[in-house]
This record gives structure tokens, sequence and C-alpha cells, in this order.
């Protein structure tokens, strides 16, 4: 489903052009004939059958690449082709220095007097060099990233890979955003929060607002808010590329709307796209996807936990006026008590500030909170998660990912509080 989450065409392959001030990404079409034989010409290299290294794809593909009028493009469809490629690298010896070796056998040789025959010349060299057999016989620049050999790769239509070039043209430029607002309408929940759950999957966090008018928190339009890697003072491009592998989600949606403010040619401009772009989403199956560390607490919890259960669905709730909150995970203990978690990683320090507001504000909340200890690393974070009486009886720090013991010792906290007849 996410195996090329991380495919994210360069600065340099993005084509958009100025509308009225405007950033418009120049899409492609993609039912177009000849973009469709360049396509499939360019996968046929990539389908090459008897694993060849990378550069050897590299010259396969370099004649239609600048055959093609539009060399940009061609290049952004290679680069998308590349990017689904995996390669063996060889490891276990320290080529450079069995090539320095094979250089001062090579130089005793010489100095000697070179044999007359080719062939006994190297034997000559090799044999005082005393080179391993993995390196005799993988070569003596196997180490280069020009000599991995293709072990996979994850093939898909021409097509495909046209609807992924149009993705990919967006999620270039959300690298270097600044501010993203999505508002998302459906009748339905479930589009919702499989939304959602990409959005934690990211490790983003969003500030959700229920638009006006709605019916419910499950049904009324949502409006995302979520801050841009340019907004940040670090780790911008791990973010940034978080942020940008989150935006094929969205494109999965029936009815959408996204307003961003971009990086372009030295100036912030706007990026305004519905669903009328005809973006296609190439997530798949994203409900049968649980990453290795929420499985690996699920299993623990299930195992070690008696007292309390996490329920399959977790439910929005309601905040200040029409913001929501959508935890991560819910917890219902055997007295039918029920809190919920949300968590606060490495990049949420305005969020977590504005959270830990609304609890002291709204104590009623059944919320307990985990923050990445990566955030109390910021003075302001930490200064306010010490001031905090609400966090130090129910909020917690965790590495990565919360551990089973911390959650339930949190849990246990605030449902004594709950027995008591106190607020949660």
């Amino acid at each position: 489903m996410i195996d090329d989450a991380n495919t994210v065409l360069t600065k340099d392959l993005i084509r958009c052009r100025l509308e009225r001030g405007a950033v418009r990404p120049r899409f492609v079409d993609t039912a177009d004939d000849a973009l469709l034989q360049l396509a499939e010409r360019l996968l046929q290299v990539y389908r090459a059958p008897a694993a060849p290294c990378r550069g050897e794809l590299e010259e396969l593909a370099a004649p239609l690449l600048s055959a093609y009028p539009d060399t940009t493009l061609a290049q952004g469809l290679d680069k998308l082709l590349a990017d689904r490629c995996e390669f063996a690298v060889v490891a276990g010896e320290d080529y450079p220095a069995w090539r320095a070796a094979v250089f001062r056998a090579s130089g005793e040789v010489l100095r000697q007097g070179a044999p007359a025959d080719v062939q006994q010349y190297r034997d000559t060299v090799l044999a005082g060099a005393g080179l391993p057999a993995a390196v005799a016989e993988h070569g003596l620049y196997a180490d280069l990233p020009e000599n991995e050999r293709l072990t996979r790769f994850r093939d898909l239509s021409p097509r495909q890979l046209l609807e992924r070039y149009n993705v990919g043209l967006v999620q270039a430029l959300l690298l270097r955003s600044s501010a993203l607002d999505v508002v998302v309408d459906s009748p339905d929940p479930a589009p919702m929060r499989r939304l959602l759950k990409y959005l934690r999957f990211f490790r983003l966090l969003a500030h959700l607002t229920q638009e006006p008018g709605g019916a419910s928190a499950e049904t009324a339009a949502l409006h995302l808010h979520i801050d841009g890697p340019t907004s940040l003072f670090a780790e911008v491009k791990r973010y940034g590329l978080q942020l940008a592998c989150f935006f094929p989600a969205i494109c999965g949606l029936a009815a959408w709307r996204l307003d961003a403010v971009v990086e372009w040619k030295g100036q912030s401009r706007p990026l305004h796209l519905t669903q009328a772009s005809g973006l296609v989403s190439h997530y798949r199956n994203f409900s049968a996807y649980v990453p290795e560390e929420i499985r690996l607490f699920h299993e623990h919890f299930q195992r070690t936990v008696t007292t309390w259960r996490i329920t399959g669905q977790t439910p929005f709730l309601r905040g200040e006026g029409q913001e929501m909150v959508f935890p991560d995970l819910s917890f219902t203990r055997a007295d039918n008590t029920v809190l919920h978690m949300e968590l606060f990683h490495r990049w949420h320090a305005g969020p977590l500030r504005e959270r830990l507001r609304l609890v002291q504000e709204r104590p009623e909340l059944p919320l307990i909170l985990g923050v990445d200890v990566a955030l109390t690393r910021d003075p302001e974070v930490s200064a306010v998660l010490a001031d905090s009486g609400w966090f130090a009886e129910r909020g917690f720090t965790f590495r990565d990912y919360p551990t089973v013991s911390k959650t339930l010792a949190c849990l246990e906290r605030t449902a004594v509080r709950c027995s008591r007849g106190e607020q949660p």
C-alpha cells in the first residue's frame, strides 16, 4: 500500500506555471498516447529479467529521456521508476582497502618488469593482492552505487505511472509549504476516519474543526489545518516528506479542497486544488496495513493487560466551538470506563500547547496524552509540561512509540479519579 510512499520528485523536476499569482502544476493527460508509449518503454527498461546494475539501467533509459521533447517530464517519470527499485548492496568487505592492495601489487609487478601476457599480468597482480573470493567474484568496484544489482522492481501500468507523476508534482511542492488547509466533505464518516488514520500513520497532527452547518461530528465536513515544514525550526526535510507522503490519502476522497502556501522560485505562492483536478491516489488497502510498532503495541497490550481492552473504533471528541479531537487509540475498562489517548510526536509543539490549553478548560474530556521525549528538548515545551498539573496526572512521555506499561499506568491513574466521581 505504501511501498513507494517516499517517492517524491526533486525540485528540478517540478513542472508548474503561475496563473494570477497562484502555482498551478502542469499535470499530464493520463490518456495521451505519446506519453503512454514513453511510460511503457521506460517500464520495459526496469522490467529487465537479467538483474541489471544501476549503471546499466541509466544507460538504457538515457536515449529515451533525451529523445522526448520535454526532457524534464521524461526525467520525472524515470525518477519515479528508479525510486521503485531495490538494489543489492555488497557488504562484508572493505573494497577501498582491497583496491589499494591491488594497486600496490600492480606497482610491484611493474617494477619487476611487466609480463608480456595480459592474463599473466592480471593473475600475478591478483595473487599478490590476496583478494578474498567474494571480492574476486563481484569485482573491485562492486561497492559503488552504479554497480549495485537490481533485486526488485515494484511494477505498475503506464497509466498508473502517469497518475503517480501528477500526484508527485503536488508532493514536490508540498515539501516546501508553510501551511496546508484541507476541507473534506463526506456524508459517510468512514472516509474521514481513514484520512485521519493516514494522518496519524505519517505522524502528522492537524487542527480539526467542523465546518458550520454540519449535522454531527460524524457526518459534517471537516477542516484540517496542518503546519507546513517551512513553519518549523528543526527537521524540516523529514517533516516535509511526511506531509508530502500524506497528500495521496487526500486524493482518494470523493470531495475535497486543498489550499496551501508553497515556495516557488524564491517566493511564497498559493496553491489551490480540488477533486476536480482528477488526481488519483496510489494508496491501496490501508485498513489492512498496520505499522510494526502499532502491531507490537496491540499484541503486547492484549497479551499482558486484562483490565483494559483497545476499542476497535475511535470516536471524534468535541472540543471548543467547532473544534474536534480525533484520538490515536481508545480503551475500555471492565467497568465500562472509556478513555482515549492522543500522541504528540517531535513536530507537534504547537498542537501540544493548544491541546493542553483545551484540556485545562475542558477537564471532563476523557483524554490522556502521550508526548515524545524529543519534544521535551524544546525549553518552552518542557516548561509548559512541568507547569501542567493536568499532564502530571494524565500524561506521560515516550520514545518513538508508547510502551504498554506507561500507557497502562496513565490509564489507571485517570480511571481512579473517575471511580472517585472526579472528572477524568
